[in-house]
C-alpha cells in the first residue's frame, strides 16, 4: 500500500492506494474508490453511483490527472520541501525557511508544539502553488516569526526550533 499526503486549499488530505487484482483501491480521506484501468492512461470509477472516467499522464516529476472538467497537477515531493532556503542557512536544522519567496497560507504549529522530522510546519504559496514546508529535525517550536498572510523570502526563518538532544 502506498500512502500520500496532498495539500489542497491549505488542508492536508491523506490518501492511500493499493492494487487489488486489476483494480486499485484508493482511499481519500474517509471515502474509498475502486478504480479500474480501461486503456493506457484511462481509468473508470463510480462516484455517487455515476461512472466517471479519469485520465492521467506523467511528465518528469509531475502527474496530471483529469477528472471530468478538472485537471489536477500532482508533483512529487522534493528534498526542497524541508524548507532549506537559499544560501548557507540550508544546513540549519533548527530554522525553517521558505523554499522560495511567497505568502504564508497556513501555519500548522504554534510556539511550544513538539514537531517531528518531516512533519508539515507551514504552507507557503508561491507561483499559485501551495508548498508544504517540513521540519528538518525533531524539536519544540520556540519562535514563529511570521503570521498567515505575510510575505516571506528565503533569507529569514519562518519557524525556529529548540532541537531534541
Amino acid at each position: 500500500m502506498q500512502k500520500h499526503e496532498f495539500v489542497f486549499d491549505g488542508e492536508i488530505i491523506d490518501t492511500s492506494a493499493e492494487k487489488v487484482g486489476e483494480a486499485y483501491r484508493v482511499q481519500v480521506g474517509d471515502k474509498s474508490f475502486d478504480i479500474r484501468p480501461v486503456a493506457p492512461g484511462l481509468f473508470a470509477t463510480f462516484v455517487d453511483g455515476r461512472k466517471v472516467i479519469v485520465a492521467s499522464a506523467r511528465d518528469h516529476d509531475t502527474t496530471y490527472v483529469g477528472i471530468e472538467a478538472a485537471v489536477l497537477e500532482l508533483s512529487d515531493p522534493s528534498s526542497d520541501g524541508f524548507g532549506g532556503g537559499a544560501g548557507d542557512q540550508a544546513g540549519e536544522k533548527d530554522k525553517i525557511y521558505a523554499p522560495m519567496p511567497g505568502k504564508i497560507v497556513k501555519l500548522m504549529v504554534a510556539v511550544g508544539d513538539t514537531v517531528a522530522e518531516k512533519q508539515h510546519v507551514v504552507i507557503v504559496e508561491a507561483m499559485k502553488m501551495e508548498n508544504p514546508v517540513l521540519a528538518k529535525a525533531n524539536g519544540t517550536v520556540k519562535a514563529i516569526n511570521f503570521a498567515e498572510g505575510d510575505q516571506v523570502d528565503t533569507d529569514h526563518p519562518i519557524v525556529e526550533l529548540e532541537l531534541d538532544e
